[in-house]
């Protein structure tokens, strides 16, 4: 039977609901994903599941429909999302089996990887204090970003979600704020060091699932 998982804003919450995807595939569904076109290029990071919709739906989205009951659950995303009975027993860890090998194009053999912009975070963290602190960790480092952003002497811009998979797990050394890249961070690097800057008090509940590897920061 076809399953289709709804989750159609923000490229982070749609690779959250990849593991939603590969429990019912592992289950035998055929699994399609109903998101915006935009982040079409999560597919190409995975064999379980493809873009479609079917008449047998598990609809995830929290915006707008459950956004007061998420935060009046005060639930972790992974949590409320992940207690919808089709997929509670799913293991939430983020499988890209589609990964191309090697770094991708425009980066130096070895490197340390910032990514400081976001668009949906609600704890805003001041740009200068975060480069100041990622020098501290890191030393020399490239900063991921699009174009638009440019403001340092050494950056770079993922030309796809392949990309920005393949920059953030060939980094030296990563750090991110609580984002689309840090939760590709926790797919990618697995016991391997990564400073994460984290959403605070009410909006502690956005954050992504901690990960081994992950050392949370404070500025």
């Amino acid at each position: 039977m076809k399953k289709c998982i709804r989750y159609q804003q923000r490229l982070g919450d749609v690779l959250r609901c990849l593991p939603a995807c590969k429990y019912l595939a592992d289950q035998g569904h055929e699994v399609v994903l109903d998101c915006y076109d935009q982040y079409h290029g999560v597919f190409d990071l995975v064999t379980y599941v493809r873009p479609g919709t079917a008449d047998d739906i598990i609809d995830l989205e929290i915006w707008p429909n459950r956004y007061n009951a998420f935060r009046d659950s005060k639930l972790s995303w992974m949590d409320f999302v992940y207690q919808h009975p089709a997929i509670a027993g799913a293991d939430r860890k983020i499988v890209l089996d589609r990964l191309p090998d090697g770094p991708p194009p425009g980066l130096p053999d070895h490197y340390n990887l910032l990514a400081p912009m976001g668009i949906s975070q609600s704890w805003n963290y001041p740009t200068l204090d975060i480069l100041q602190k990622a020098t501290e960790l890191m030393g020399d480092y490239i900063i991921m970003c699009e174009k638009k952003y440019y403001f340092h002497n050494r950056h770079w811009t993922a030309a796809s979600v392949v990309e920005m998979a393949q920059a953030i797990k060939h980094a030296s050394t990563f750090m991110a704020i609580n984002s689309a890249p840090a939760i590709l961070a926790s797919a990618l690097r697995q016991d391997r060091l990564t400073y994460f800057l984290p959403q605070k008090e009410q909006w502690a509940q956005d954050n992504c699932d901690t990960w081994p590897g992950r050392v949370d920061v404070e500025l």
